[in-house]
């Protein structure tokens, strides 16, 4: 198959120069390398246990907010959003950029459990995807991450991503597709489809490595976020 040489090169940045990590993927069976959490985390965790509602998102570059301030990232642009419209939340931005599903494995005790929030929002599969990783070792992945936040009492929601590049297989995107609504529905976990719904593909709301989200594209994509967990939120309540 012909490899267009610009998309070759805008996906080596999203997979090399986006990704603190090097080495081949781990296998979705191998025992994860624990690695130790940062002191600013740590000290944001603390800080937002003060919150109702604690969410940790736990995901890649389009979490962490590549290119862009901690406070231009997609969680904390959804935290101000929700704040303002009356939700007492806090949100820890638990995204490492380059990440794949075995790597936000590996790093689930310290990202997520340690936090021991109420809710985790897992938005990770990009880098898979984008690497030709099979689906089943990114489907792997993601049951172990929602089977040990279920264990450990947190309730999931699911980020999907729309599963589309030039070079990359019909078979291998459709692979992707079907692949977060079956989690969903296997974990009984809800399923926000599109975590870049209206950005993905739109120049005007893209850095210019055409990827990742601006700051105009973390607005679009917070303001999507939010609206869903505004709905969760409600529910809880109203279960309460």
């Amino acid at each position: 198959m012909r490899i267009d040489l610009q998309a070759f090169v805008i996906l080596a940045m999203f997979l090399a120069g986006c990704s603190p990590a090097s080495g081949p993927e781990p296998a979705a069976s191998e025992v994860p390398v624990r690695r130790e959490p940062q002191p600013a985390m740590q000290t944001e965790a603390r800080k937002m246990k003060q919150a109702e509602t604690v969410i940790v998102m736990l995901g890649d570059s389009l979490t962490a907010g590549y290119g862009l301030s901690a406070e231009r990232a997609v969680p904390a642009v959804t935290e101000r959003r929700l704040t303002d419209a009356g939700y007492d939340v806090a949100i820890i931005n638990a995204g490492v950029s380059g990440d794949t599903t075995a790597m936000g494995l590996a790093r689930y005790d310290w990202s997520v459990s340690s936090a021991e929030p109420d809710i985790v929002v897992v938005a990770l599969g990009a880098n898979d995807f984008l690497g030709g990783f099979p689906a089943e070792v990114a489907k792997a992945n993601l049951s172990k991450i929602i089977t040990r936040a279920q264990t450990d009492g947190i309730d999931v929601i699911l980020a999907g991503l729309e599963p589309r590049w030039p070079e990359t297989s019909e078979t291998l995107e459709a692979e992707y597709a079907d692949l977060y609504p079956a989690l969903a529905a296997e974990f009984d976990v809800p399923l926000y489809p599109g975590f870049m719904d209206g950005v993905w593909q739109e120049p005007d709301l893209l850095l210019p490595d055409g990827l990742h989200p601006n700051v105009s594209g973390v607005e679009k994509m917070a303001e999507g976020l939010s609206g869903f967990l505004k709905h969760e939120l409600d529910q809880r309540a109203g279960s309460d």
